[in-house]
């Protein structure tokens, strides 16, 4: 077993929506890492196969039959799982619908319904407040929870789904208001290939389709969903600026199977970044993986500022595009900041936060430059709170709001 996943070795985890698609999937891999998975859905019957697929493995499906727009039914459920296993460590809330419907005189019963399924997650969370657990709540989104899809069909879905956007960060505020230990986490998927869209009716437009030119498979969230629990409740990160700090860490790594090299650089001037890079081309072949993880934060105020301070923050910020020349099957991960998408209410962090807004905004740019281009590079961007290191004094993180894209996706 990994070793970020053994801390929920043979406990509890709930999944909603379990019978297919990504629900399925995510009890696979959670059986699979040694938890007790609790599938929870209509359709108990395919649970029930999904279990005795799963036998061998180290963990155990076990299934209930519930409707999820019903409160009694899943009141009962958990009391269920209360008495025959346990307090639940884990909970994916991954059930929910796309009725079709329209907002125009549409029926309002769909409208409920829709609602209703995306918000059952609460419902638990007095027993995981009760024995104050050490748990994760993780909810699947969607994309149409941060950006409205352009067909009329979606109408009520993305409204759910926007609104289960706002439930994780009111939640997130909540369980930091009660000094709890349970994690939340939102994973966002865009299109995957499973049985929602055809179960739902709704036809999708043919230039949408076209332009859909790899779908996600349930197994990629699965395995998001493993990578979210596998970070630990603290992590410690050290920034390496100085190259007799890379030294230091390559003679620790000698027995790795892998190498560490160091070379020394001023990420501000753009000779360095291009020496940098004329020097692995030259020792070690071409670069298939690039992290661009420098920052800084400069001491200065946008009234009246340094200007200097600010041209240092921004260019510091810009290197990243070396993979096209070979356009290899290589990924581009930019180590960007919350404070890329909200501005800290300090004024320490201006520009600082103007550099990480243009960081999230180059790499959407650059992903739609690699599609026109049709290279192989995935281009991902990695917004971290405060993080407890040289850079900034804090405590520990966890992953809040995780998107997932096909490589291609045109939106």
């Amino acid at each position: 077993m990994d070793a970020p996943m053994a801390r929920w070795r043979c406990k509890v985890a709930v999944v909603t929506g379990a019978s297919s698609g990504i629900g399925a999937a995510i009890c696979e891999k959670l059986v699979e890492e040694g938890m007790h998975v609790v599938g929870i859905a209509r359709r108990k019957n395919l649970i029930d196969d999904l279990a005795k697929k799963l036998t061998d493995r180290r963990g155990k499906l076990h299934s209930f039959q519930a409707d999820l727009t019903k409160e009694a039914d899943i009141l009962a459920a958990f009391d269920w799982v209360r008495s025959n296993l346990g307090p639940v460590h884990v909970l994916v809330n991954n059930a929910g619908m796309v009725q079709n419907t329209t907002l125009i005189g549409g029926d309002t019963e769909k409208w409920r319904k829709t609602f209703d399924i995306s918000n059952e997650s609460l419902l638990y969370f007095p027993d995981m407040q009760k024995n104050n657990i050490d748990g994760h709540i993780i909810h699947i989104n969607s994309i149409a929870g941060h950006k409205v899809p352009q067909t009329p069909d979606f109408n009520v879905y993305t409204a759910s789904k926007f609104a289960v956007t706002a439930l994780t960060e009111s939640l997130r505020v909540e369980l930091n208001s009660l000094k709890m230990k349970t994690k939340i986490t939102s994973i966002s998927p865009g299109v995957v290939a499973s049985e929602f869209i055809l179960a739902s009716g709704i036809q999708v437009a043919e230039e949408v389709a076209a332009g859909l030119l790899t779908f996600l498979k349930p197994e990629d969230i699965a395995n998001a969903v493993v990578y979210v629990l596998g970070t630990p409740p603290h992590v410690q990160v050290i920034i390496l600026k100085r190259k007799n700090l890379v030294d230091d860490l390559a003679k620790k790594l000698s027995d790795r199977r892998g190498k560490l090299h160091s070379l020394q650089a001023d990420l501000t001037k753009e000779a360095d970044i291009l020496a940098a890079f004329d020097w692995v081309r030259s020792n070690l072949g071409p670069v298939h993986v690039l992290v661009n993880n420098a920052g800084m934060v400069q001491n200065t105020t946008l009234v009246g500022g340094d200007t200097e301070k600010w041209r240092k923050t921004f260019d510091v910020n810009v290197l990243g595009l070396y993979m096209k020349k070979n356009n290899f099957d290589g990924h581009i991960i930019h180590i960007n900041s919350i404070a890329g998408h909200n501005v800290p209410q300090t004024p320490d962090f201006n520009v600082y936060s103007a550099s990480k807004f243009a960081v999230t905004a180059l790499t959407e740019s650059l992903r739609v430059e690699l599609n026109s281009l049709k290279m192989k590079t995935k281009i991902t961007s990695i917004s971290p709170g405060v993080v407890a290191s040289e850079f900034i004094v804090a405590s520990g993180i966890q992953v809040h709001e995780l998107t997932i894209r096909p490589v291609n996706d045109p939106f």
